[in-house]
């Protein structure tokens, strides 16, 4: 198994099995957790090893717990605890060969004189004293037997004289040794007050207060790690290495990239070359990221950070790192631009397609299609969006092939040498000869299992078992099988303890997946666990004290073995969820926030409120809806002190949750009634948070009731820039339910506000809005002219957020005004906007509104294409207002197709969804659509009472455009199918009217013609 981390402390314990059982359980419940604590808050992992606890009488008749002890203590080194009273303890009555071919100062000790504990402590301490000041032995006072009732008291004390006789010698040793010796602990309580001090002062030595890495520093050192773990056996090509010699030195700033199977090496040939370079260019900068090298390397926002760090670090450049999405993407770019200008940069990022997907991540919406004349970047993909992006791109790629025959032989060699193996010619031959060992990873993972087999009489049987699978994930089947006929012992724990690696978001520590291998509350005995730990080895990685599997296909082959199904897969989740769910946070934050407040000299409120620990943000919520326990995912929710927590790690996450959520019926206002009926007994802080989730998620009337609130709260309290954003919040809310007065007058207010306190950016926002009003009822110039005051303000703020909105709402009054090309202009100029700053909602709305103008052009295949992009983006994101946009266009462009069945059914599921957030100006085209599906089919009642509650929801918006367009449908119905144009002429002259005053042209040349037609049928002069 493979470690990344040097801030480590793994303490070995050795101690007789029987009669050290007290001062152990007492290290262990009452000492270690205190000293996790303080490596935690020093950012070192700690874990202690106790291997006499759950070893079984069978594993100690095969030898097999002496090899075991040993690689343990190799392991923990240099950390070390010997506990000793009155027995010496059990000798195996030989040891293995093998392990003597391993561990030759064993030679000695073959005859079996000398007990497991001494050779623990032989082989952990006294065999080499570098480990001074880590290694620590605790004597029991001897007249403590007397204090053991006589029922019991031969487990206390010494097995006979010859026993007697080596513990007496042991002890000379251990005291003649110069490492520190606490002798005659009366009891567990004193020996564990004697350990709690000597670990707490090798703790203060070693990672002392001031020392601990800021997260930079440890993020780098994990992908270093990586890279190392990558650069043992590598069978490259010269060929590979220098065209990426010739790009890292080369003119052509555009990227390449890295293509290549699964396991085909393109890590592999990353690291080693990346390593081979810096050695051969030592004053060049070049940075490594491995997305799954660390446990965050995946989250987009988390490696721009890491990123611009490095950059802030060795150029000397002074630039505050944002959070916020849209505000970290464009300073990426920047600092990008300003990092190249110093010195050239090579950049290398492994596994563009492992990005989480979040904030459109996976295409690349956070990377400029343009790099720095003086950056040269490097990634490697498999398939996915991020490869589709990539070849819109039109990047230089490589490809890495398979392994020819004679590299296959190579490596075989090579690999097996490391181990001081080999295979014959002819074995070696006929691995090399099967077709799937041309990959790697496969070829690596077949060696490994033949090197562990120690039949040779039987290897060739063995070749065959493991050549008989076809792939990778049938290979790891079978090695799967192996490991739980050595090591399951007739018990689950391979299965368990895959199948919970597998449900893990992102890995486990140790500690967590003991304890959730345990049972009655206690953890799973690390004896049981250790054989398969160690047997493992490369197939698990430790991603920043995280356990993980070191390939998806491993992942997939536990998935095909133990979660066949739906079922399996929710229960695995299920048993992470309440294994997070019943971890407390840790009683340091409390202490931690009281020494803050008397720092900061606040008062500090007791508070029933207890923090939730980063895991817990990380898994419990996931591990909750992937188990599809939704009540208790509701439940969570409505504990404001978790989603605070939540909110303030991941808004992504709380978003897409809820969404989740609220998709199984269950509802976000419920969750947050009280606050709703009594807001005032709430921090406005959470109330604000609140309110913009709901408004987010489409629960208007709810939103607008806490921003009223807030309005007046923040009146009262006299916090104006608050109350500018919170009556823009509340103008929004009422526009898209319609009412357009309300919104323009608290818009107005907001605007006054803004420019009284000089914030641009909100001022932008808010002309933005009014503008959106005055277009809705027909003001098409004076809409236009406040969009482009909002777009100078943008420009000059350099707000690309702001300019986005500005770029499409002025393409939407081109395209009312049949300026179709201009308007697909503008859309282009938005759609790249959103692509640089991420910002995925805004991208949807961007991709409908091209759709539309692809739909009025005639190209319905591309404007499906788009809208169901779009639909994907607002399921996701849990947008139920983009969604009924999304579904209700789609809807038009079936019904252009033909298909008014499928047209009709999505625009009854648009008009549900307007309904439910109370948004008029969708329901009334929604319900307009309708209409002219219904007198498309023939049903001309239908359609007119249908387009009858259309005008009626207009008039009451003011919604001129739509009142415009459903009066001219009427008009339409009754004079060319009802055969009624007499009633049809004065509609359709009120629509030209409509169209004409406010300046509708694409309308007025289409209503002119009809209205002349009606008067020339009717004989009107």
């Amino acid at each position: 198994m493979r470690a990344q981390h040097d801030r480590q402390i793994r303490v070995f314990i050795s101690s007789t099995f029987r009669d050290m059982g007290a001062e152990r359980d007492y290290l262990v419940k009452f000492i270690f957790p205190q000293l996790r604590k303080l490596c935690e808050s020093r950012g070192v992992i700690w874990g202690e090893v106790d291997l006499r606890w759950g070893v079984t009488d069978e594993a100690a008749a095969d030898g097999k717990v002496l090899p075991i002890c040993l690689e343990e203590i190799r392991r923990c080194q240099p950390y070390f605890i010997g506990l000793l009273g009155e027995r010496y303890g059990w000798v195996p009555e030989s040891v293995p060969m093998d392990l003597i071919e391993r561990e030759p100062w064993l030679k000695e000790h073959i005859t079996g004189l000398k007990s497991v504990t001494e050779l623990e402590i032989l082989h952990g301490v006294l065999n080499n004293p570098s480990l001074a000041g880590h290694a620590f032995f605790y004597l029991r006072d001897p007249a403590f037997v007397e204090s053991v009732p006589r029922t019991t008291r031969s487990d206390f004390t010494t097995e006979d004289s010859a026993s007697k006789e080596k513990l007496r010698l042991l002890k000379q040793q251990i005291r003649a040794s110069g490492f520190p010796v606490r002798e005659n602990c009366a009891n567990p309580e004193e020996l564990g007050e004697l350990v709690l001090a000597d670990l707490t002062k090798v703790i203060n030595e070693s990672f002392p207060e001031g020392s601990q890495p800021d997260p930079l520093d440890r993020e780098t050192m994990e992908h270093e790690a990586f890279a190392q773990s990558r650069a043992r056996v590598y069978i490259g090509r010269d060929e590979y290495f220098q065209q990426l010699d010739a790009h890292a030195c080369g003119t052509d700033a555009r990227p390449l990239v890295i293509l290549g199977e699964s396991g085909s090496g393109k890590s592999a040939l990353l690291a080693n070359w990346a390593l081979r370079y810096r050695a051969s260019h030592p004053g060049e900068f070049l940075l490594l990221h491995f997305i799954g090298g660390s446990p965050y390397s995946s989250d987009w926002a988390a490696m721009l950070r890491r990123i611009m760090g490095e950059f802030a670090r060795r150029f000397s450049i002074v630039r505050d790192i944002p959070e916020h999405p849209d505000a970290l993407r464009a300073t990426f770019k920047n600092l990008l631009h300003i990092a190249a200008a110093k010195a050239r940069i090579i950049l290398v990022i492994d596994a563009l397609n492992q990005l989480e997907d979040r904030d459109g991540a996976p295409d690349l919406v956070w990377l400029s299609p343009v790099m720095p004349e003086n950056v040269r970047l490097i990634v490697s993909t498999l398939p996915g969006r991020a490869l589709d992006e990539i070849n819109k791109r039109e990047w230089t790629v490589l490809h890495v092939q398979a392994l020819d025959p004679s590299e296959r032989l190579r490596f075989i060699t090579d690999y097996l040498a490391q181990y001081t193996k080999a295979l014959g010619s002819a074995r070696a031959a006929r691995i090399a000869g099967a077709p799937q060992s041309a990959n790697p990873l496969y070829l690596r993972a077949l060696l490994e299992e033949l090197r562990l087999f120690g039949e040779h009489e039987r290897l060739d049987e063995r070749i065959t078992h493991y050549l008989e699978s076809e792939t990778i994930p049938e290979l790891y089947g079978k090695i799967l099988a192996r490991w739980e006929s050595d090591y399951g012992g007739g018990g689950s724990l391979v299965r368990d303890s895959m199948t919970l690696l597998w449900a893990a978001r992102r890995g486990l520590t140790e500690t967590e997946l003991l304890q959730a291998l345990g049972k009655n509350g206690e953890p799973m005995p690390r004896a049981q666990w250790s054989p398969l730990f160690l047997a493992v080895g490369d197939s698990l990685v430790s991603r920043g004290g995280l356990l993980t599997f070191f390939h998806d296909y491993l992942r997939e082959a536990v998935r095909n073995a133990y979660l066949p199904t739906e079922d399996h897969r929710q229960s695995a989740h299920l048993r992470l969820a309440d294994h997070f769910a019943s971890q407390s946070a840790a009683p340091a934050a409390a202490h931690w926030l009281a020494r803050l407040c008397a720092w900061l000299g606040i008062k500090n409120k007791p508070s029933n409120e207890t923090p939730a620990t980063r895991r817990q943000l990380d898994e419990l919520p996931w591990q909750l809806a992937e188990a599809g326990v939704w009540p208790r995912l509701l439940g969570l929710f409505s504990d404001l002190s978790f989603f605070d927590s939540l909110w303030e790690a991941s808004q992504f996450d709380a978003k897409s949750l809820w969404a989740r959520i609220e998709k199984e019926g269950l509802r976000m206002v419920e969750a947050y009634r009280p606050m709703l009926l009594h807001p005032g007994r709430f921090d406005s802080g959470r109330v604000w948070r609140i309110s913009f989730l709901l408004g987010a998620a489409g629960h208007t009337a709810e939103a607008l009731s806490l921003r009223a609130f807030l309005a007046d709260h923040f009146r009262q309290t006299g916090n104006r820039a608050n109350l500018a954003q919170c009556l823009c919040n509340q103008a929004e809310a009422l526009r898209t339910r319609g009412d357009l007065d309300g919104s323009m007058a608290l818009n107005r207010e907001s605007e006054q506000l803004c420019r009284e306190l000089a914030d641009w950016d909100s001022l932008s926002t808010v002309l933005g809005n009014q503008a959106l009003i005055m277009e809705t009822r027909g003001d098409l110039d004076g809409a236009m002219e406040l969009h482009r005051e909002e777009e100078r303000i943008c420009r000059d703020r350099g707000n690309k957020d702001g300019l986005q909105r500005a770029l499409g709402n002025q393409a939407l009054i081109l395209e009312t005004r049949d300026d179709l090309n201009g308007a697909m202009a503008l859309h282009e100029q938005e759609e790249q906007t959103c692509r640089e700053l991420g910002d995925w909602d805004a991208l949807g709305t961007c991709l409908g509104n091209q759709a539309v103008i692809l739909t009025a052009c005639g190209d319905l295949d591309g404007a499906m294409t788009l809208h169901r992009q779009e639909e994907q983006i607002c399921r996701e994101l849990g947008n139920k207002d983009g969604l009924q946009r999304a579904l209700g266009n789609m809807a038009l462009v079936l019904k252009a197709r033909g298909d008014l069945k499928g047209a009709m059914a999505l625009k009854k599921q648009a008009e549900q969804i307007c309904r439910e957030l109370c948004n008029k100006a969708g329901l009334q085209a929604s319900i307009g659509d309708q209409a002219n599906i219904l007198s498309m089919t023939g049903d001309l009642a239908g359609a007119m009472a249908l387009y009858a509650q259309q005008e009626q929801l207009c008039r009451e918006m003011g919604n001129a455009e739509g009142l415009a367009i459903s009066m001219f449908n009427q008009a339409i119905t009754l004079a060319q199918k009802m055969s009624r144009p007499r009633d049809a002429l004065p509609i359709a002259e009120e629509a030209f009217r409509i169209a004409n005053e406010h300046g509708f042209v694409a309308m007025v040349r289409q209503f002119q013609p009809f209205v002349d037609h009606l008067h020339l049928v009717l004989g009107n002069p």
